[in-house]
């Protein structure tokens, strides 16, 4: 059986002495290069949606909705191994350890599910990999992270302590239910300590987010019950629109029929097209 290429695609291994693992990074520069240097989105998750950020990025670029970017899909090289994508996403995108949910996470993986790492997995995404993505192609500054579910959770973690890090966020269905209400505590520190916010975000969560599909983990199903992911979506927004922030661009959607497993495809078009414009 032949593997799916995509096309003008590249896949590298890459370590980090930060985080002390390997990552798998796949990038996709635009079929034209422009004369000035490239913008670039940093996609999370890429083992299960590089194909279709590829799709989108490319489908956005050729109706000029967004300027040519470079792409760049964080993932792991451990092929279709969702224990093992579980325990290192979880340990990324984390910033604490909530002890129930990486207890339930680990009946589903196998073994224990190492919680904690958002920091040093922030220092790697602006630090070595941009260095690396930048000694392999002319790019800008301009960069934009797009994030979904625990990805998302990741996002609002930058977002609110780091929020220079990336010019732009697109935050799917951010897992706020984690170690709750830490990433609301994140949010009122910042808000003592700041009184502006410059990000341009786009802030989504789907309408049918309580919808569980069959195949769900059983020890994950209490856990999706009670994450109240577009309550506390809207909670959070509320929050940032309330502080005033002069810098800050903020479009908060709840998404029609979108549940936490289909919302991915229009974060990503929609989060986009609207942070870029």
């Amino acid at each position: 059986m032949a593997t799916a290429i995509i096309e003008n695609s590249q896949v590298h291994r890459l370590h980090s002495e930060v985080v002390g693992d390997d990552f798998e990074i796949s990038l996709l520069p635009p079929l034209v290069m422009p004369e000035e240097p490239l913008p670039v989105i940093y996609f999370t998750d890429a083992n299960n949606g590089f194909g279709m950020a590829a799709d989108i990025v490319g489908g956005l670029t050729l109706g000029g909705e967004i300027p040519p970017c470079l792409l760049v899909g964080v993932g792991y090289p451990i092929g279709r191994d969702f224990q093992q994508f579980i325990r290192l996403r979880t340990r990324d995108f984390s910033p604490s350890k909530d002890p129930y949910q990486a207890g339930q996470m680990a009946l589903v993986a196998g073994s224990e599910v190492p919680c904690g790492g958002a920091p040093r997995f922030l220092e790697f995404l602006t630090t070595e990999l941009r260095d690396w993505v930048g000694s392999r192609f002319r790019v800008s500054d301009d960069a934009t992270y797009v994030g979904d579910s625990m990805g998302g959770l990741f996002g609002t973690y930058t977002l609110l302590n780091k929020p220079a890090s990336f010019n732009r966020y697109v935050i799917g269905s951010p897992w706020l239910c984690w170690d709750h209400p830490l990433s609301f505590d994140f949010e009122r520190r910042y808000a003592e300590a700041h009184d502006d916010l410059a990000a341009t975000v786009y802030l989504a969560a789907g309408d049918e987010e309580h919808m569980l599909y069959p195949g769900l983990p059983e020890p994950l199903v209490p856990i999706f019950k009670t994450a109240n992911t577009a309550d506390y979506t809207q909670q959070m927004s509320d929050r940032l629109t309330g502080r005033n922030y002069p810098s800050l661009k903020l479009t908060t959607r709840v998404l029609a029929e979108e549940t936490h497993f289909t919302i991915i495809s229009g974060l990503a078009a929609k989060g986009l097209r609207t942070v870029f414009n």
